[in-house]
């Protein structure tokens, strides 16, 4: 049985071939216009790159606190730099962390040049900009004990409940970006 639309109610096509080709063309056709809209990458990938003061507290926090592992690293050269926008002259580099291994995973860009400093605020609104990363884990419970071993303190009331047996917990990277972690309380 096909089924009519109400739009065109006096639309009844008269053979079985015109049924068939009235279910699959606008069929095919939605797949074509959903599919229009991709660009030439296959698989998109989000790669974070964030300016840390001292690149071996960075990777300490981010690989033995929040659990990510390094995939690599790449020397930025000042030309490079310079021709690219990416600095004015200043040589840097770049070490690349992954929560999951997966080639599609976010990448974490820790980028460092000798001099870089920085404006720590107070509460993720005081500026526009990216203030803070958002980590969702299975479980927050390693996480905390390794937060506690370090001395590093949890910011506001948190763990705060959120439901479903899941916690938000608030802290600070070395350089003062706001790290929140969201997984189960066990």
């Amino acid at each position: 049985m096909v089924a009519e639309l109400a739009v065109f109610p006096d639309f009844r096509p008269k053979h079985q071939t015109m049924k068939i080709i009235n279910i699959f063309v606008p069929g095919i056709l939605c797949l074509l216009f959903a599919c229009g809209g991709k660009n030439d990458t296959s698989d998109p990938i989000l790669q974070i790159g964030l300016v840390c003061s001292d690149q071996e507290k960075s990777l300490h926090f981010y690989k033995n606190i929040i659990g990510m592992a390094e995939t690599g690293g790449f020397d930025v050269d000042g030309q490079f730099g310079t021709d690219s926008g990416l600095s004015d002259g200043k040589p840097f580099k770049v070490k690349l962390l992954k929560l999951v291994d997966s080639p599609t995973a976010t990448t974490l860009k820790l980028a460092c040049c000798s001099d870089t400093t920085g404006t720590t605020y107070r509460f993720v609104t005081d500026s526009p900009g990216v203030r803070y990363l958002t980590f969702e884990v299975p479980s927050t419970k390693a996480i905390k004990e390794r937060l506690a071993q370090n001395q590093i303190p949890l910011l506001g009331k948190t763990p705060v409940s959120m439901g479903d047996d899941l916690e938000l917990i608030l802290v600070r990277d070395p350089d003062g970006v706001f790290v929140e972690i969201i997984g189960g309380k066990n």
